[in-house]
């Protein structure tokens, strides 16, 4: 009884409304979309240590200031997700998918990003290129 527990521990849940992808896909899918909006939910601390270029920043830890700053998003582009693992930002997809945003979430996150010797920046570029 307790191995099946422990197992249900480390699972998370499906939502067939979060579209999860892997990196691959993911750095395909963001070139390709001339509406994607790409956002880490991150702390501001681990954002500054590394991002993907173009990335905007909101903390899904800090729950109130995610939830204001989710209401100016724009729900004709897709929203493209990621943190550190993946376990932030699927919770942040499940989140904004229930707000009516499109939302594609990227699989292990920024580490599995960097496995697969993706770029990241610490530059401080312009958050908001619209």
């Amino acid at each position: 009884m307790a191995a099946l527990f422990m197992g249900a521990c480390g699972t998370k849940a499906a939502d067939p409304n979060v579209k999860v992808i892997t990196p691959q896909e993911f750095r395909t899918k963001l070139a390709n979309d001339s509406c994607a909006y790409l956002l880490d939910v991150r702390k501001p601390d681990e954002f500054a240590d590394g991002h993907l270029k173009g990335a905007h920043q909101l903390n899904w830890l800090d729950t109130d200031s995610f939830k204001q700053g989710a209401k100016s998003l724009d729900k004709t582009k897709t929203i493209y997700l990621y943190c550190r693992s993946g376990r932030r930002s699927n919770e942040a997809a499940r989140y904004l998918t229930t707000q009516g945003y499109n939302v594609v979430d990227m699989e292990g996150g920024i580490l599995a990003w960097e496995k697969n010797g993706y770029p990241i920046t610490t530059a401080t570029e312009p958050q908001d290129n619209d």
